[in-house]
């Protein structure tokens, strides 16, 4: 039956929250109607935009960091959260075989920042954008309740065409298999440990360091592209949550082996092997790829410097969802898949 005028009103009252990250982006797009792009090689609902600019394609991203939600200064320093919010961004370009070369910083300043503390944001910023090669080409500075950093970061793909080498949520298929970079888990296994008081525990530093100076895998993502793999993503909301969208995009079921999982050896040592896996299930802000495709192109782009490792299969059954398969033969569910930007509160752990 039609809602009666109260439960309309009551529902457009209702708290952002309780959309979710993605229904809200959905709603965004469809209430800006003509005034949202559409004339792309990538609209709006992937890891970044993409158009045509000559022979090639410019691809943007923005990102937004706020300090009690994204990170605390008990966990972290102020050059690690520069670093972190540049790599975010930077990330987002890596998941679509782009390379960057240009940010956009607009930083609101929270009353309780420090000129010590600002000098140590920049630091962080500039010792990324060198480690990641990128700059910045300008910004903004405000005044305002707490500090938060927004980055609009800029890349190119060569020669990109309507069959550009770039990689996209949407082209997962029944048949093509998964595969992650690295060790994720290892982020949210070095929050676990510092949140807990271990900080200095010997033989954590890399989880540690995962966690505060993660890395955008630049190079495998072009090198993904230009193998002619066409899909993939970073892992920045959890791998669950982020392989969801893919599985939602390309209309597809996915499934993973849990046995199979790259876990840090550090975290099952430091935290046990079941809080490693929930961690690399759904955990995040790893900033590892995730790459769908054929298994011969996925075991070309392993090295020992940036593992590679085949996790699970696309299949027909199940579109939308992502099923984890224990070594039991049951489908395991962590305490949770990732994290929602608009739901979820207190530093993440996506």
């Amino acid at each position: 039956m039609p809602e009666t005028p109260e439960a309309t009103s009551e529902a457009h009252e209702a708290p952002v929250s309780v959309l979710g990250e993605f229904t809200l982006i959905d709603r965004i797009i469809a209430r800006l109607g003509e005034a949202a792009a559409s004339d792309l090689v990538v609209p709006p609902g992937d890891d970044a935009a993409a158009w045509r600019t000559g022979p090639g394609l410019a691809v943007g991203t923005i990102d937004a960091l706020v300090e009690g939600t994204h990170w605390r200064t008990d966990t972290m320093a102020w050059g690690d959260v520069g670093w972190r919010a540049v790599t975010a961004n930077v990330s987002d370009l890596a998941a679509m075989g782009a390379e960057p070369q240009y940010l956009l910083i607009a930083t609101t300043l929270g009353p309780a920042l420090t000129i010590d503390d600002l000098d140590g944001l920049i630091d962080g910023i500039a010792e990324s954008c060198r480690f990641h090669s990128v700059r910045v080409a300008g910004g903004d500075v405000v005044r305002g309740p707490a500090t938060a950093i927004a980055i609009a970061a800029y890349g190119r793909i060569e020669g990109g065409t309507a069959d550009a080498p770039l990689l996209r949520r949407s082209r997962a298929r029944a048949g093509d298999f998964v595969a992650v970079s690295g060790t994720p888990g290892a982020s949210g296994a070095g929050l676990a440990l510092i949140e807990a008081g271990r900080g200095a525990e010997v033989g954590i530093e890399m989880l540690l360091l995962a966690h505060r100076r993660p890395v955008a895998r630049v190079a495998l993502g072009r090198a993904a592209a230009a193998s002619g793999l066409r899909c993939g993503m970073d892992i920045s909301d959890g791998l669950l949550q982020d392989l969801g969208h893919i599985a939602e995009g390309s209309e597809v079921g996915i499934e993973l082996a849990a046995a199979s999982l790259p876990l840090h050896p550090a975290a099952v040592e430091a935290l046990g092997a079941r809080m490693a896996l929930d961690l690399a299930l759904g955990g995040g802000e790893d900033f590892e790829l995730i790459l769908v495709g054929p298994r011969e192109a996925l075991v070309r782009l392993d090295t020992p410097e940036v593992p590679v490792t085949l996790v699970g299969r696309v299949v027909p059954d199940h579109p939308g969802e992502v099923v984890v398969w224990g070594a039991d033969g049951e489908a395991y569910e962590p305490p949770r898949r990732g994290w929602d930007q608009t739901r979820d509160s207190g530093e993440r752990r996506s």
